[in-house]
């Protein structure tokens, strides 16, 4: 028999790492521009810096570059955070079925802005053995399936290469184009100019969202010929692609990852092995996945897990 079932849904405060990083940015990078921007003032007589033959206001100067180096350096945290690997891991295994495959580039947002590309992932309904694994950890959500035992599932990343070929490469695209945006972002807002308060301020905004747009045509751009240059690569098990109704056994990393709700998950999936496929259809079930996975009799374990759980009785 199986042990209580965790709860499904939040079981604390979900926290995401990468928009709270980008936040602090942000305001750093706001701090430091107010300051900059209050020196360039009082060292100026008339407010206007000149660089490159281009005379404008310090304030449409400063916003055209805070909105550059502001989103290239977002575009470095997308590629970090997807591509670094995390040392705060708990090594683990499970078993179950493969409930669902969300493929990375799968959505017209992430061909748009590839650094925010997400890696191959897999959603697999565990059996009741491996429960513990979604509420360890400091978990602050457990994913179920829509089937009607709600079963707990482990969502599984798998590392990609186009992912991180594109973060790269975006990386890359943004880094060169953090010069040519400021330019053109200053040159939009001289054109307004600040005859008026209304002017000005409209000036300091176009100047910020030209250089921004100009930095992320960059990493589109650099993005995409990384994403091209690096190759596919699919989840996999002894060289056969996965498939919704696989019954896997999935080892790997367990993180508590803030853009899942703050669930538990594997980043990355070390190995996976296959066990053939489920009789059952989607929506599935722990209970399907226990008839493959275990043996009728004895309840003892049928997966690849290098150490064995004993059955709960």
């Amino acid at each position: 028999m199986c042990d209580r079932k965790p709860t499904c849904g939040s079981t604390g405060v979900s926290t995401d790492d990468t928009l709270t990083t980008i936040l602090a940015t942000i305001g750093v990078l706001g701090t430091i521009s107010g300051a900059v921007g209050g020196a360039i003032k009082t060292a100026g007589e008339s407010g206007l810096v000149s660089l490159g033959g281009i005379a404008a206001p310090a304030g449409v100067w400063i916003a055209a570059a805070a909105a550059a180096v502001a989103t290239a350096v977002i575009i470095n945290v997308f590629y970090v955070k997807r591509c670094y690997p995390v040392s705060d891991k708990q090594q683990a295994c499970s078993s179950g079925v493969v409930q669902h495959i969300e493929s990375s580039f799968s959505s017209a947002a992430e061909e748009l802005f590839p650094f925010a590309a997400m890696h191959d992932r897999v959603d697999v309904v565990i059996i009741c053995d491996y429960w513990f694994l979604v509420e360890g950890g400091g978990a602050q959500f457990v994913k179920c399936a829509p089937d009607p035992e709600t079963s707990p599932m482990l969502l599984g990343f798998y590392y990609s290469k186009e992912v991180c070929g594109a973060g790269s490469g975006a990386v890359v695209g943004a880094g060169a184009a953090v010069v040519p945006a400021i330019l053109l972002g200053v040159l939009a807002g001289a054109a307004i100019g600040c005859a008026t308060i209304i002017l000005c301020l409209f000036a300091l905004l176009i100047a910020a969202i030209i250089a921004a747009a100009v930095v992320l045509v960059g990493a589109f751009v650099g993005g995409q010929i990384g994403k091209a240059a690096a190759g596919n690569s699919t989840p996999s098990a002894g060289g056969n692609a996965l498939s919704i109704g696989d019954l896997v056994t999935t080892q790997g990393g367990l993180i508590t990852n803030g853009e899942q709700d703050g669930a538990r998950t594997y980043w990355w999936v070390d190995s996976t092995a296959l066990h053939g496929r489920s009789a059952a259809s989607a929506p599935f079930s722990h209970l399907d996945a226990e008839v493959a996975l275990k043996d009728p009799t004895t309840g003892a374990l049928l997966d690849a897990c290098p150490r064995r759980i004993p059955p709960i009785e």
